[in-house]
């Protein structure tokens, strides 16, 4: 799947509600976020744009190009921000025909600054817009190949495509996939953060959220132990790593009853020092 980032180049003009940069503060931290998530190591995506921005009016008589530059109304932080994420070339030229015309295997999303017809104007926006096209998504080879980039606070085991192969109607459950991976993607560590001395609640919390039972699986404790890998840094030079964990807690999809499981592990110090969900199992459970 290749996802094409189209900064809407209208969207920066100004308007009688809009009418400089310098109202429009928190809508430049929201663009910031956005391209943040696109330049993340797991996604590395441009957003591009037409030449047209450069010239797009921000303020009567003011052109973008001039604002970055210092003219009109605006903080120096705001053109240090905008001007880092054109260092980075997150941002980068584009001359092709607007707009992207979509295939199975090209996406096309929009990047707003501010709200503006038909695009995302902040990263919880622009995550949704992927995870919406992940969830069309019925290959189970391109979804697990997709997947990584559209939870980026997760960290998936080495191998886990083997057993979602064997997930039954997969292209039927695409949808609650990935909703269950958003759950745990955006909540899990916090949860454990929260409730570490009292995972119980946790759980328990994830279940309302999913509305879908949580639970550990202490029986299976033996067949539930999956290899992540990481990075570690040693006197500069980085070397690859791999930690098996257990991940006893599952989410049981579907129904109660399902066959359809995500076993995971609420996160660990050593795996991306504690920030990211593992997830070790996506499909069966392992009898």
């Amino acid at each position: 799947m290749q996802i094409i980032n189209s900064l809407i180049e209208q969207s920066f003009e100004y308007t009688e509600e809009k009418e400089n940069l310098a109202v429009r503060r928190d809508e430049i931290g929201d663009l910031m976020e956005i391209i943040a998530y696109c330049q993340d190591d797991v996604v590395k995506e441009p957003l591009e744009y037409r030449e047209d921005l450069w010239e797009m009016c921000v303020e009567e008589g003011i052109t973008f190009t001039d604002w970055l530059y210092g003219g009109g109304t605006g903080s120096d932080d705001d053109r240090r921000r905008m001007l880092e994420a054109l260092s980075k070339k997150a941002l980068i030229k584009s001359d092709r025909d607007w707009p992207v015309h979509e295939t199975s295997n090209l996406k096309n999303i929009n990047v707003t600054l501010g709200e503006f017809r038909s695009g995302a104007s902040t990263v919880e926006e622009y995550v949704q817009d992927r995870r919406n096209i992940l969830s069309s998504i019925k290959n189970v080879t391109d979804y697990e190949a997709f997947m990584q980039s559209c939870f980026i606070n997760s960290r998936f085991a080495k191998g886990i495509l083997s057993e979602m192969k064997h997930i039954s109607n997969f292209s039927d459950n695409t949808k609650e996939i990935t909703k269950a991976l958003g759950v745990l993607n955006d909540y899990a560590v916090k949860l454990y953060q929260q409730y570490s001395a009292q995972l119980e609640e946790a759980m328990r919390i994830l279940s309302a959220r999913l509305q879908r039972e949580c639970a550990p699986d202490p029986k299976h404790s033996k067949d539930l132990i999956f290899t992540f890998t990481y990075s570690e840094n040693i006197e500069g030079d980085t070397t690859a790593k791999t930690k098996d964990i257990e991940c006893s807690p599952h989410l049981k999809l579907l129904h109660p009853g399902s066959n359809l499981r995500i076993y995971f592990y609420w996160c660990d110090d050593v795996i991306e020092g504690g920030k990211k969900v593992l997830v070790g199992r996506i499909g069966r459970h392992p009898y």
